[in-house]
């Protein structure tokens, strides 16, 4: 993705500040797009229907399919499983100068999507939403599959050059949400009906570019799940890491003590459900700043130090490079960690403020204040997990993803367990070691990676 870099980089020379806040802004919606068609969507959508029409309880409903429809399309559904692999083909490919390639491997995962999409979630659908209609649970299918396509497709968008294109699909789509629903949104399928539309003008324009930028005489090509050659320790680490994720969210929605039912075999949990919510809101400044310097700092002393490597220049240059890259980490990590703990701080003292003006109840305050720990160690986390990627660890890159699955499973349901006021430690305890222990190995391999590269290579 370093050409999108790089076209950042050119926006933010001219010096101004109002530069450095549209290529951070960029930056945002470029990293974390999904998450934030999600969170705008989910509040400024329940805000109309709360105050326009006073749909109280089928807002809930609405809010609780689309975090539904959010997890199982980055979890249980394919687009999780395909996310790292199509990254890596489409990188490998443009490497190649094979350009033609990537189109019609993007349509194959497209159509492999769409296809497991119906025979995974018609039933787990139907399962769910046992005793709504016919039109509510096909609706209901209709919006996981859609947002699936575009958590794939935004994948491939956001590498593209045409960075103002891609923010510009995302303003029209919410633009399109805000406005069906505040004039048609009347009840819990006009809404529904809305977020689909929405989000099927967002694929769409997004596939647009892709089309535009990966011309290529073939439309659909399926080579990319050649089984010897397909990317399987990436497709199992984007799984598992997805799948660690949501896992602390579904044991607070089903276990007995913290989860009740919202429609159907939907479950939520009141006391956990918002605190997470605004603590992932948190973090969007530090997904633009881990965004832009990996793109374009990392990036740039990433392909310099490689070039080196092939081209066959003097070791001292080569060393050269790589105390470049190991300075670009830890400036990467330092950039983040202290830019998001601006953020913290600010939003530690003024979050009583914010609570009390959103009418949140201030014994929320002591769980989102964890929270926002654990979403920061996250945050941190994806950083070490990304680097690995650059660098092609993919036994290591596994080995985090199933450690994070794991330990905030299993810590997440012990905090239950020992009462409310361990709720949410779980998560931030189980990402504090995880981020530990990707720090080391990091420093690790990147202290060695010019041994490493030499010996690949032999």
């Amino acid at each position: 993705m370093a050409g999108i870099g790089f076209e950042l980089e050119r926006s933010l020379k001219k010096g101004s500040l109002l530069s450095h806040a549209k290529v951070y802004g960029y930056a945002a919606v470029l990293s974390s797009g999904a998450w934030m068609i999600s969170i705008v969507s989910i509040i400024i959508v329940g805000y109309i229907s709360l105050t326009t029409y006073r749909l109280s309880e089928e807002t809930i409903q609405f809010q609780l399919i689309i975090t539904y429809a959010f997890m199982f399309s980055s979890s249980f559904m394919l687009s999780g499983f395909l996310q790292l692999p199509l990254t890596r083909f489409v990188a490998d490919r443009i490497y190649e100068k094979r350009y033609e390639e990537i189109l019609p491997a993007y349509f194959a995962t497209v159509f492999v999507i769409l296809a497991a999409g119906l025979f995974i979630m018609t039933p787990i659908t139907f399962y769910l939403l046992p005793d709504q209609s016919i039109t509510f649970r096909v609706l209901t299918l209709m919006i996981f599959i859609i947002v699936s396509l575009v958590w794939i497709a935004n994948v491939l968008a956001s590498s593209l050059q045409q960075y103002k294109a891609v923010v510009f699909a995302y303003f029209i789509t919410y633009s399109a949400i805000i406005a069906l629903a505040y004039f048609y949104g009347k009840n819990i399928l006009l809404l529904m009906g809305a977020f689909f539309i929405g989000n099927f003008i967002l694929f769409a324009i997004l596939t647009s570019l892709i089309i535009k930028a990966y011309p290529s005489p073939k439309l659909i090509d399926f080579s990319i799940f050649n089984p010897k050659t397909f990317y399987w320790r990436l497709s199992l680490s984007g799984f598992f890491y997805n799948l660690g994720v949501w896992i602390d969210k579904i044991i607070f929605w089903y276990h007995p003590m913290t989860g009740y039912f919202v429609i159907g075999r939907m479950k939520a949990s009141v006391v956990y459900d918002l605190p997470i919510f605004l603590a992932y809101l948190a973090i969007i400044p530090g997904m633009a700043v881990f965004f832009y310097r990996l793109e374009v700092d990392f990036a740039k002393s990433f392909q310099g130090f490689y070039s080196a490597i092939t081209e066959g220049k003097p070791l001292g240059v080569i060393e050269a490079y790589k105390a470049q890259m190991n300075a670009d980490v830890r400036r990467i990590l330092k950039d983040i960690l202290v830019i998001q703990g601006i953020i913290d701080i600010m939003l530690y003292y003024a979050a009583p403020f914010i609570f009390a003006k959103l009418s949140i109840p201030d014994l929320y305050l002591d769980l989102f204040y964890v929270l926002l720990a654990g979403a920061t160690l996250q945050l941190a986390f994806m950083t070490m997990q990304a680097l690995l990627f650059y660098i092609d660890k993919r036994i290591e890159t596994l080995f985090l993803s199933v450690l994070f699955l794991l330990l905030n499973g299993l810590f997440t349901y012990l905090s239950i367990d020992l009462g409310p006021q361990y709720f949410g430690y779980g998560y931030a305890l189980s990402l504090l070691i995880v981020f530990l222990v990707s720090l080391l190995i990091v420093r690790e391999k990147f202290g060695r990676i010019d041994y490493e590269t030499f010996m690949l290579q032999k």
